[in-house]
């Protein structure tokens, strides 16, 4: 492919991109690429005839292949898939940062549920367990998953699924996942913070919670977000935590959290009382699994960045603004590669 054609290509993939996930109007992307209304439609329908877009959109940019590669070997990922990047193709006045999260959620979400799908189709008959974490970018990998018949497939929450408010509940993803695939959903049925140290002793020693880890133990392919330590985490937003809460874990150096356990810069995990009384997977137990990370947000990037340099995420699935922030990041201090 030559230069022209690879850029023909690059502007029929944003252009559905444009027009199919970020669902602008073929008189905006015209705006946006520079080109005529007539252009635009010419390049949607060839999206469709040379199947960019089939059931769903191929979301690979020949531009975010080299960034892929050098996020996967500074942070020693088994894979890195980079979403096109928002910024890049939305001037900055006609961007909403609320709306430019939801989008960067929804992208990766899509991309993690294309990656889930084909890991069930090519082991559809045989048992799978599949570990899920919540949050956003979680219930929007459950959304874009398109069924398949995969009754062999458990699908297990990593976390306690019994919560105050359904739009918080993990539960739901794993119950969706399962519906979609024809598989079995099993969480948690304890709290997600227990009340006391004591308390959470107990909930873990439960018959039903032991057999639910044993499940969890054989998961193939772990899905997991994270959570910036801020007042507008999913953790503070649906009253687990109180700003104080936030303020002590950050004065003990937290960063982020994920499955309810916070860590610092440097991705070690902070021994707090609040981190002992939740109830959750231990990820450094499930050594036969692949974790992958779902990142999705520039409030995010610090807490990837840490995580990642914990080492032992196998596979990043971020998107596109949120990558090229972390790529900045580590090269303004010349971190070198774990």
């Amino acid at each position: 492919m030559n230069d022209r054609d690879q850029s023909e290509h690059d502007m029929t993939v944003r252009a559905a991109w444009l027009y199919y996930v970020v669902e602008r109007t073929q008189n905006q992307i015209a705006a946006i690429l520079g080109v005529s209304r007539v252009k635009v439609a010419r390049l949607i329908a060839d999206a469709k005839a040379n199947g960019v877009v089939t059931i769903d959109i191929d979301q690979r940019l020949s531009a975010m292949c080299g960034l892929e590669e050098k996020l996967r070997q500074r942070f020693n990922l088994r894979f890195c898939y980079v979403t096109p990047a928002l910024a890049a193709q939305i001037p900055a006045e006609m961007q909403d940062m609320e709306e430019r999260d939801g989008l960067a959620r929804r992208s990766v979400g899509m991309a993690a549920a294309q990656m889930l799908r084909s890991m069930l189709s090519q082991n559809h008959s045989t048992e799978n367990v599949i570990g899920l974490a919540w949050g956003r970018t979680i219930s929007a990998m459950a959304d874009a998953f398109l069924p398949l018949n995969a009754p062999s497939t458990q699908f297990v929450s990593l976390l306690g699924s019994l919560t105050r408010s359904a739009s918080a509940n993990p539960f739901d993803v794993v119950q969706k996942l399962a519906s979609k695939t024809g598989g079995q959903a099993k969480y948690l049925p304890v709290p997600f913070i227990a009340d006391s140290e004591e308390d959470r002793e107990v909930f873990i020693q439960q018959r039903v919670v032991q057999d639910v880890i044993k499940t969890a133990m054989k998961a193939k392919a772990c899905f997991i977000s994270l959570g910036e330590c801020d007042g507008g985490s999913f953790l503070a937003r649906h009253g687990y935590l109180s700003q104080g809460d936030m303020a002590r874990l950050r004065e003990l150096g937290a960063v982020g959290d994920t499955l309810g356990l916070f860590f610092d810069s440097d991705g070690r995990y902070i021994d707090s009382t609040l981190c002992r009384r939740t109830l959750a997977i231990d990820l450094s137990m499930l050594v036969n699994s692949e974790i992958v990370l779902l990142s999705a947000g520039l409030s995010k990037v610090s807490a990837t960045r840490a995580i990642l340099k914990a080492g032992f995420i196998s596979g990043l699935i971020i998107d596109g603004d949120s990558a090229l922030r972390l790529e900045e990041s580590f090269d303004k201090d010349g971190i070198e590669a774990i």
